[in-house]
Order: structure tokens, then sequence, then C-alpha cells
């Protein structure tokens, strides 16, 4: 009799342990929600979370006065100033909190030049993919996910995109949280299935952002893009094309940010382009984040199309 009573209250007491853990793990994965995606590098730097959420994007970013050239061997600078306005839409469905379908990159832009070019606008390339969290532990507010992104040729030659036969992105992303404190970023590469038409890129991101109060995160962000292998867009090949966008690729000595790949034969001279923002985030509601950001080059202006930026973004997260 005693067996059976010391049974039926350990089965008792297992069954309410377990009830009683159930909203624990609930409130614990819900916890993530006090966390915010980062805002520079939009296509490439990512949210570690799976989020189904819409995103639209501003930008507004100044050319630098002067660019570095390799025309024919010879190295020269030429005038260009300017800027460049442009908007886009990313979207993100998570089918569970370990799993989403990602589209990272899309929109419209016009670069309206000082000198050297002439004005022009079009669209980007599409860029989509998958992301899953091999590492989820709301416990201790860490997750780390892998993402592959396609991006595909859809985009206009008048804003340098279109190149070769589109790229492949892998990436890893991670979110670590310490009570108001939040550190991520994402590392990842740039494959192109032409490597003549595009550079082969490494890529890493990193975020460091503090909750003041409930709806107030100033954050501070580092990018860094570094040319692995340049492609083979050359001078002889872009005066025979005519084609503008050619001729802008083969005298590039760089690659110029994140939302072009020019894949010229001079892109590797300038490696390596590192940029830092400065910014917030602002919780309006449950569901509404607005972010804005400062961004400026911490390498040589002159070998990059970034002589600052401003970007503004709102996060719409939705739940089924």
């Amino acid at each position: 009799m005693m067996k059976r009573l010391t049974a039926t209250a350990c089965s008792a007491g297992t069954l309410l342990l377990a009830a009683l853990s159930v909203p624990q793990m609930v409130a614990a994965a819900e916890d993530f929600d006090r966390f915010q995606m980062p805002v520079s590098n939009p296509v490439y730097n990512g949210d570690a979370r799976n989020v189904t959420m819409v995103r639209p994007i501003l930008l507004t970013q100044s050319l630098p006065d002067k660019i570095s050239v390799n025309i024919g061997g010879v190295k020269t600078k030429v005038d260009l100033g300017g800027d460049v306005q442009g908007a886009a839409l990313q979207l993100s469905y998570a089918f569970n909190e370990r799993f989403s379908l990602v589209a990272v990159k899309d929109g419209y832009v016009d670069c309206e030049p000082d000198d050297t070019l002439k004005d022009h606008s079009g669209w980007l390339d599409v860029a989509a993919g998958l992301q899953y969290s091999f590492i989820y532990n709301p416990a201790q507010d860490f997750i780390m996910s892998a993402r592959l992104v396609y991006e595909s040729t859809s985009g206009d030659d008048e804003v340098y995109q279109s190149n070769g036969n589109g790229n492949l992105a892998p990436a890893i992303l991670f979110l670590k949280g310490w009570d108001a404190l939040q550190f991520s970023g994402t590392v990842g590469l740039v494959i192109p299935f032409d490597s003549d038409e595009e550079n082969t890129m490494l890529y890493d991101s990193w975020n460091l952002s503090y909750a003041v109060t409930d709806w107030f995160r100033p954050l501070v962000e580092l990018n860094h893009f570094h040319v692995v292998s340049a492609g083979d867009r050359n001078l002889d090949d872009a005066l025979a094309s005519g084609d503008p966008d050619d001729l802008v690729a083969a005298i590039a000595t760089f690659n110029p940010c994140d939302i072009i790949n020019l894949g010229g034969e001079n892109t590797d001279d300038n490696k390596n382009l590192v940029t830092m923002a400065l910014g917030a985030r602002f919780r309006i509601t449950s569901w509404l984040d607005v972010g804005a950001a400062y961004e400026f080059p911490l390498t040589d202006n002159e070998e990059t199309l970034l002589d600052d930026r401003i970007l503004v973004d709102a996060m719409l997260s939705f739940k089924f």
C-alpha cells in the first residue's frame, strides 16, 4: 500500500512539474521578442531569429567626390560626387522557431552622380533562401543559425546588377543576449556561379545594442567586405561591348558596397571595405520596430562608392 501511494505521489509530482515547465518554456521562447534585428548592411547582416515579418527599407547615400580607377594599367582618380536613393522590401516567413524562408534583396535605386557618370536608375537583383537555427536556447538567450541565399540575375545593368549567372551566399548568424545587452553577428561568403563575372567575397557584420528602455535601443554596427578572388571583366572586353556597366567594372579598383558585385579584374587592388554604423531601434508597439542608422567607411572612401549613408527601416512582425 505504501509503495502504491509513493508511486502515485511521484507520478503526480512529475505531472505537476511538467505542467509548470510548459509555460516557463513558452515564456523563455518569447524572451527572444525583446531583441531586435540589425539596421546596416541589410542584404547580408541578418537576424538569427526565425520570424515572420515585412521590412520596408529606405536609404540615401552620398557618393565620394573622387574615386580611384585603373585605366589600362594607369592608376588615377576621377571626379564623381552626387548621391543614390533607394527603396527595398525584405520579407521572411517562419515555419516554426527554427526554420524560415527569407527574401533579403530586391528594390529600386536611383543614382545621380555629379561628374563622369550619367544619371541612371533601375531594379536590383532578387535574392532569397532558407534559414535554420541549429542551436536554439531561449534559456541562455542564444541562437545560432545557418542561412543559404540564392541571388538571381533579375536586376538592371544600369545599376550594375544582373552580372554572370547569379551567386550563392551561405552564412552563419548568431544572437546572444545578456539582459538588456544584445550582441549579434553574421559571417558568410558570396560564391558566384560565374567567377569571371562576379567577385568571390567574404563578409562579416557585427551588432552591439543596449535596451536603455523598453522602446529605445541605441546600437553600433561594424561591417567588413573582403574580395577573396576578383572577377575577370577587363577593359578590352568593355570597349568591345560598349556597355557602361562593363566599363565601370573594368576600371574600378574596388568592390563598391553591399548591393553591387562588379567582378572587375582590378577589384582586388583594394580588397577590403570596412564601415561603421551608429543608430538606434525604436519599439513602437509589440509588432512594430523602426530603425535608423548613419553609416560611413573606415577604409578609404575613394576606394568605394560610399561616402556616407542614412538607412531607415520598419520591421512589422506577425504571429499566427
